[in-house]
């Protein structure tokens, strides 16, 4: 279970948005503003230059071109940071150059960052829609909690960041994950509603299943939110049935959930940049309407 600080939230002291200044990181940032102003943290924006990506150019032309995109990092960099500013949230901004996901583990490192949100944009590929390939290294292989702002969110929300329906799917019961520690401390926080889902695969289940299922999770309130917290009049045990995905993706869309917080399993770097792309997380990240908290 994730570490609580004093006043028995999870510690998000240093939060990074990450940015290549396009729309789908555009509209991650009123996600990160939101979540740093709540909890008065330091919002990191990161951008990182890659000179592999026009390294077919000749020598000269590489350099040229590098440095016109440094100058326009600076520029569009200064152009979020006055934005930012706006709100009252401290921030600072972070360029660097070389490999992408190699250059952000470093920034990530070196800041102690507790929470990543990073936007991701559409691609269509081979009839399906993809995460990208920098979003897809970040929700892989981050070291530490990820805020997905993916692409149907710009299409189902406007700019106005709205917290008022928190939906968490257990997986295991006992429930083991550091996920739950975040879902509890952010509806908490924004004194919002908490739906916790299970979700079994039967899609049409007989009575004796669905009180087999609800039975246990019923205990999940008792082990996860404080006796005496009026988050308990707020929370709330959906079962769920047919593919894990589909239900989640189905609730949270019928039921106006602002933010789907779900537990990944830590995995090595190696394994999970060969993992199959139709896990549960994958597809609640890349289909959601609304963002995506991911913990490790």
């Amino acid at each position: 279970m994730e570490s609580l600080d004093q006043k028995g939230r999870v510690p998000l002291k240093n939060i990074l948005l990450a940015t290549d200044f396009s729309a789908a990181s555009e509209i991650a940032l009123p996600q990160a503003l939101k979540i740093a102003g709540q909890y008065g943290t330091t919002l990191y924006i990161a951008h990182v230059i890659c000179p592999e990506l026009v390294h077919f150019l000749p020598a000269e032309s590489t350099v040229t071109i590098v440095e016109d995109a440094r100058r326009l990092a600076q520029q569009n960099m200064e152009h979020l940071l006055s934005v930012a500013s706006q709100g009252g949230v401290s921030c600072q901004s972070l360029i660097g150059e070389g490999v992408i996901w190699d250059v952000l583990q470093e920034m990530i490192r070196e800041n102690h960052i507790d929470l990543i949100v990073v936007g991701t944009r559409g691609r269509r590929g081979l009839g399906k829609l993809l995460l990208g390939s920098v979003a897809e290294e970040v929700f892989r292989l981050a070291p530490c909690p990820v805020l997905t702002v993916g692409p149907k969110t710009l299409e189902m929300r406007s700019r106005d960041v709205e917290m008022s329906h928190i939906l968490y799917p257990v997986e295991f019961i006992p429930d083991p994950s550091a996920a739950a520690a975040y879902a509890v401390s952010l509806a908490e926080e924004y004194h919002t509603k908490l739906t916790f889902m299970k979700v079994v695969e039967e899609r049409v289940p007989s009575p004796e299943l669905e009180a087999a299922v609800e039975e246990p999770v019923r205990h999940w309130m008792d082990d996860h939110v404080p006796v005496g917290s009026d988050l308990r009049k707020r929370t709330y045990f959906e079962p769920g049935f047919g593919p894990a995905a589909e239900a989640i993706l189905k609730f949270a869309g019928d039921h106006g959930v602002d933010l789907i917080v779900m537990g990944v399993e830590r995995l090595d770097p190696v394994m999970a940049a060969h993992l199959s792309k139709s896990a549960t997380a994958y597809e609640v990240v890349r289909n959601a309407s609304c963002p995506v908290l991911t913990v490790r």
